[in-house]
């Protein structure tokens, strides 16, 4: 398969796994949650509850954890990717706190130790096929620049710092878990001046939090789901912020050659 066959494969899959690639956006399925409500799912997803129950069939406003529901759009047609990026949801105030590093008090947590937990890997979980493949990774991580930040989000119409983690490694065949803390447990943990392009990197915005998670891309440079800019972009190590409140990097996929 040619170079750029195979980044329109890749590409084709991204789409399809955040949810992008459907009917017109005529409908897509969401699975329920422990915990999600009728009413949750329809405030985030900006239906309303008469149309859930008519799309979905239901008598009664009751749901159970593991049901997947329909969730209707307001058209039929594709829309354009801009106009998918430009939706905006409200994060919950509590993390959009924690990630941005201000505390209710407004004061600026201290920095905590780079702890790992007791399960966590020595060894990276896989390995690169070759140098050019861990470039189209930096590049599919690019291709979401500007996609809503949102609170437990995992589609292109909002998604937070995890949930992106992990559905870009999930496009080049690995799992990772679903959130910051358990993500900070797993892989190789790296110094700071060892980061190389495709390790994650930890932060912390509260006392003794491991909070927060982006990708590396090179330079100082990293991507990340952005609560306190409601958007994933890039941002430097080197920018106060993020310098104070660095914990460690976590190398997840490694080349043959650096092994």
């Amino acid at each position: 398969m040619g170079r750029w066959s195979f980044v329109g494969v890749v590409l084709i899959v991204l789409l399809v796994s955040f949810g992008f690639y459907q009917k017109g956006w005529a409908e897509e399925r969401y699975r329920v949650k422990p915990g999600d409500t009728l009413s949750g799912i329809s405030k985030s997803f900006g239906v309303s509850i008469d149309t859930l129950k008519k799309a979905n069939r239901l008598a009664k406003d009751t749901i159970k954890s593991g049901q997947v529901l329909v969730i209707p759009t307001h058209s039929s047609t594709l829309q354009p990717v801009q106009t998918l990026l430009q939706q905006r949801s409200v994060p919950d105030a509590e993390e959009e706190r924690e990630e941005s590093g201000i505390r209710e008090d407004g004061v600026a947590p201290a920095r905590v130790e780079n702890e790992q937990g007791k399960d966590a890997l020595p060894e990276p979980l896989a390995k690169w096929t070759s140098s050019e493949e861990r470039n189209l990774f930096v590049r599919v991580v690019k291709n979401f620049l500007g996609v809503p930040y949102r609170l437990g989000g995992s589609t292109l119409k909002g998604i937070d710092c995890s949930a992106f983690v992990k559905k870009i490694y999930e496009i080049f065949n690995t799992t990772l878990p679903r959130t910051v803390r358990e993500q900070f447990r797993i892989g190789k943990s790296v110094a700071e001046e060892e980061l190389q392009e495709g390790d994650l990197v930890f932060f912390n915005a509260r006392r003794s939090s491991i909070s927060h998670v982006g990708i590396y891309i090179g330079n100082r440079e990293f991507v990340h789901a952005s609560s306190q800019n409601r958007q994933v972009k890039v941002d430097s190590l080197d920018m106060p912020y993020f310098n104070k409140h660095f914990l460690r990097g976590v190398r997840i996929k490694e080349l043959e050659s650096d092994s």
